[in-house]
């Protein structure tokens, strides 16, 4: 059993937590429980006693894995190179500040329109990078103060 967003079972009786932790035990099956959680396992413990899990740490998607991940859900009216030439902007501008994978999708999508604006108008073809990223500056400068904001609270 996997459950995402597993911070959420914090919010819920306290003994969902340690029943999950124990799942095998309680139903004498072969069951492993496997819990998504963005937090630490410390801010997770309930005050009852209950079993301690392994605990994995994942470490952040490298850059390249950023660039393959975002690449791959490129909108079918324009091309892969195309796309992948925005991810590229779109990383330049926020890998150092955010690597979160939700937090990039969103700023892909929210961004991508505002891009290929001088191409709808017929400005610029798809390998007129200056001329593409002149006008997306000034959205991703904008897009920045948000996501600096929401990482540091």
């Amino acid at each position: 059993k996997v459950l995402d967003r597993a911070e959420q079972l914090r919010e819920m009786e306290a003994n969902i937590l340690p029943a999950f932790l124990r799942l095998q035990e309680l139903t004498d099956r072969n069951v492993t429980v496997v819990l998504l959680s963005e937090i630490v396992w410390e801010l997770f413990r309930p005050n009852t006693g209950c079993f301690e899990p392994f605990t994995l740490y994942f470490p952040d998607y490298s850059i390249g894995h950023l660039q393959k991940i975002l690449s791959h859900n490129h909108p079918p009216e324009y091309s892969a190179d195309f796309y992948a030439a925005y991810i590229n902007i779109l990383l330049g501008v926020f890998y150092m500040v955010c690597r979160d994978l939700k937090e990039l999708q969103h700023l892909a999508v929210l961004n991508f329109s505002k891009y290929c604006e001088p191409v709808v108008r017929g400005e610029a073809n798809e390998r007129d990078t200056r001329k593409l990223w002149k006008n997306i500056e000034p959205h991703l400068k904008k897009a920045m103060q948000t996501v600096y904001l929401r990482e540091i609270s």
